[in-house]
């Protein structure tokens, strides 16, 4: 699913350069749940922002499910994600003037099929617990049920990749099992494959890849 070769990331040029990411190598499979681990700075968002494609490699090559991501022109891409990629930011990304139920809805407003997905939208967000605020907006939801809502948007398209940065990072232990449950499903019954940055090693399990980083650099991988 994805392949990542001699990849560097830099910011700024000249003597303002800051370099996050150097040469990275790494695989992984369809179908594997992997953590990304390492501490504050250590490039963990960076690499996930990389993979779905929304910045670009200084230099080195990735490949999602067969596509050069350095080859796509910008349309392709935008149809990558659209079609394949489910994401979970921490800044959640909502829009403000939408109401929850079209928030989780917009990855098919563009295509106009938005319609055919309200009903499973309606019920992800009662699945995540937020059968009471489908008609709110952004506004009008802690950070918590922001995530939420966030999460249940990049669950609806059923995508083959998640990328997920601190996807629990505002929620409450008993929630965030409960997303977790709702990605494990995904991966298990679904073959999804998924990745996520994250500081809270309670969600990991013995089987799951690990990839941890320090200052830029993978320093350790299960497999």
């Amino acid at each position: 699913m994805i392949a990542v070769k001699g990849v560097n990331k830099s910011y700024g040029s000249a003597a303002t350069t800051v370099h996050v990411l150097h040469d990275l190598e790494l695989t992984i499979s369809h179908g594997e749940f992997a953590f990304i681990l390492g501490p504050s700075g250590s490039g963990k968002s960076t690499l996930l922002y990389l993979l779905g494609g929304l910045e670009q490699t200084t230099s080195g090559e990735i490949s999602i499910d067969g596509n050069s991501l350095s080859e796509l022109s910008a349309s392709q891409m935008n149809q990558l994600r659209r079609a394949e990629i489910g994401f979970i930011f921490q800044s959640f990304n909502l829009l403000r003037t939408l109401e929850c139920l079209d928030n989780v809805l917009v990855p098919f407003l563009p295509t106009g099929q938005a319609y055919k997905y309200r009903s499973a939208a309606r019920q992800l967000l009662i699945d995540v617990g937020l059968g009471d605020r489908i008609h709110h907006r952004p506004s009008e939801l802690s950070g918590g049920e922001q995530q939420r809502v966030a999460i249940a948007r990049a669950l609806l398209k059923k995508p083959k990749l998640i990328l997920a940065d601190e996807p629990t990072g505002e929620l409450d232990s008993e929630t965030g099992e409960r997303i977790f449950s709702m990605l494990r499903d995904l991966n298990q019954n679904e073959g999804v494959t998924v990745v996520t940055v994250t500081h809270d090693h309670r969600y990991l399990r013995d089987d799951d890849r690990v990839l941890r980083m320090e200052d830029g650099r993978l320093v350790n991988s299960s497999d």
